[in-house]
């Protein structure tokens, strides 16, 4: 007869437990933020389309036969941005909340203090405001411009994101780390 010995048990809870309270709300409204920057990209692309075709149109101070309805798309894409922006704040405020109520010095997390995960979701809305500004002004003159410069600024500006730093990918592949969603 075989004897069996007992299994040994960890006492560290499974890493994949389900999380509540603000660890929860955390976790989720990160997932809310990414969600809020891949729709955002999802416009920005359309937008390029549109105002490429915009650009293509005006050759001089008229208004061709097409170019209210491009405005019109444009200036849809450009309602959508600032949806984004007005969910990508709301995250922000609730991300304040939930990092406030949470109780006693432990991380929510890994790594980060707990205020960190409030600096880059008030990064974020930040930065995508100030983009969403810039794309309002882009809308707002580019059919009014016929000149090749301007018509090549608006695009390269539309097109480049300047109000956007190149580390904010970081900032926010870092927070999906951090929160466990990668």
């Amino acid at each position: 007869m075989e004897h069996f010995a007992p299994v040994v048990t960890s006492p560290r809870t499974s890493p994949h437990q389900n999380l509540t309270g603000a660890k929860r709300i955390v976790k989720d409204l990160t997932a809310t933020i990414h969600t809020s920057i891949q729709q955002w990209n999802n416009i920005h692309i359309h937008g390029v389309d549109v105002l490429k075709s915009i650009t293509a149109m005006k050759f001089d101070d008229s208004f061709p036969e097409g170019l209210q309805e491009l405005c019109d798309t444009l200036e849809k894409d450009v309602d959508r941005l600032d949806q984004v922006v007005s969910n990508l704040k709301l995250s922000f405020q609730q991300m304040t909340s939930a990092v406030s109520l949470h109780r006693g010095p432990e991380k929510l997390f890994k790594t980060w203090g707990n205020e960190r995960f409030v600096e880059i979701a008030q990064l974020i809305y930040e930065v995508y405001k100030k983009e969403a500004d810039l794309k309002r002004k882009i809308l707002e003159n580019v059919a009014h411009d016929y000149q090749d410069s301007w018509k090549m600024l608006h695009l390269a500006a539309w097109v480049h994101q300047p109000m956007i730093p190149h580390d904010l990918n970081v900032s926010l592949e870092s927070l999906l780390i951090e929160t466990g969603h990668r």
